[in-house]
């Protein structure tokens, strides 16, 4: 375990959310990236409805304008048709490829806006005789602009959401360098963190397969809550820690050195006080562990077991002896000894959930921003 593994969401962030930016994890931005710009999405909504509005009103008061709107809606259709058709999103990725389904998204978007427009010119056609410009242009103008910002802004659109939580995730990129080896003197807290997260995913696993015989109860909540406070606590320790790295290389004389060691003093009681919180969750995580080993060793053993009559008939009617006692009941003897350590570690297991939420539920963690 070299490096955390996984992002690490905010408690506050709804679980929707959460679970969708999980299942998009290569989409979210880093912290090296800076913070972007919040509102860029709803500007664009905005923006979107308001010009389709705009272009609607014109349309629909001056006939001059229709042909040029009219042309304007089938570019913006085939623009919208090849952004779909386009990898990654961008019309920048392949101009050969673009300019390829161009040739029969252009086409299409025409057929489409004239079909349209001749439809809804049978649901609107009585309007003609109260203004001067074209009814169903409008109409169209008014879906379109519809349609794109609710698009911009639907619920499950992950560069969006990504955007407005960015304070409300860790990366592992945010710890370094997440796909290489790095030492614990290289990179201290992102072996913290991977410690942790190991801790959240053990609990995880021991909900799944130890099934009602293991309730963690308040524990897994209040466990990722603290995963996701000591996440902002490293992040803020590895800047410092890498600030004062830096303020070393650069010291001119061993006087700036010796000003340096207050700063260096409690940046490692912080990294001290921090271990000691992740081993104890660190652990528990290992309780958990070895409940699920037990649990899983257990099944094997029945397994086992219950194929102990199919290999006693086959002994018998490939050697006409039978299997003897003693070896069936050493089998059964394997499945009670390994239920009872499992019925053992997992009490053990809950017990030390038990005392472990006492502990983080009488916590009044800090409340730290992203680094």
């Amino acid at each position: 375990m070299t490096h955390p593994s996984r992002p690490t969401f905010s408690p506050d962030l709804p679980p929707g959310t959460a679970e969708r930016l999980r299942r998009h994890a290569d989409r979210l931005v880093p912290a090296a990236k800076g913070p972007p710009r919040r509102r860029a999405w709803r500007r664009a909504a905005a923006a979107t409805a308001g010009g389709c509005a705009g272009a609607a009103l014109l349309a629909l008061l001056w006939q001059p304008a229709g042909l040029l709107l009219g042309v304007l809606l089938c570019l913006m259709t085939t623009a919208f048709l090849l952004g779909l058709v386009s990898r990654k999103g961008s019309p920048t990725d392949d101009w050969g490829d673009l300019f390829m389904h161009a040739t029969w998204a252009l086409p299409a978007s025409i057929g489409g806006v004239v079909g349209l427009s001749l439809l809804l010119d049978q649901v609107v056609g009585p309007l003609h005789a109260l203004v001067p410009g074209d009814p169903a242009l409008a109409a169209l103008y008014l879906a379109a602009g519809a349609s794109g910002a609710g698009a911009i802004m639907r619920p499950g659109m992950i560069p969006r959401l990504a955007a407005e939580h960015y304070d409300q995730y860790v990366l592992p990129e945010d710890f370094g360098r997440p796909h290489s080896y790095v030492t614990r003197q290289e990179e201290p807290e992102a072996h913290l963190f991977a410690q942790l997260q190991q801790a959240t995913d053990r609990v995880e696993e021991g909900m799944r397969i130890l099934g009602d015989s293991f309730d963690p109860g308040h524990t897994l909540p209040l466990l990722r809550e603290e995963e996701w406070t000591l996440s902002q606590e490293l992040l803020r320790l590895r800047t410092l820690r890498r600030e004062l790295a830096q303020r070393r290389r650069e010291a001119v004389s061993t006087q700036v050195t010796k000003a340096l060691a207050p700063q260096e003093e409690a940046v490692a009681r912080a990294h001290d006080a921090l271990t000691e919180r992740v081993e104890v969750l660190a652990g528990y995580g290992e309780r958990v562990h070895e409940a699920v080993t037990a649990h899983r060793e257990w099944e094997q053993c029945q397994a086992i077991a219950d194929r102990a009559g199919d290999y006693a008939d086959l002994a018998l009617t490939s050697t006409r002896d039978s299997l003897p006692t003693e070896d069936l009941d050493d089998g059964l003897l394997s499945v009670r000894a390994a239920r009872t350590v499992r019925e053992e570690l997992v009490r053990k297991a809950i017990d030390a959930g038990t005392s472990l939420s006492r502990t983080l539920h009488h916590r009044d963690p800090p409340d730290h921003g992203r680094a």
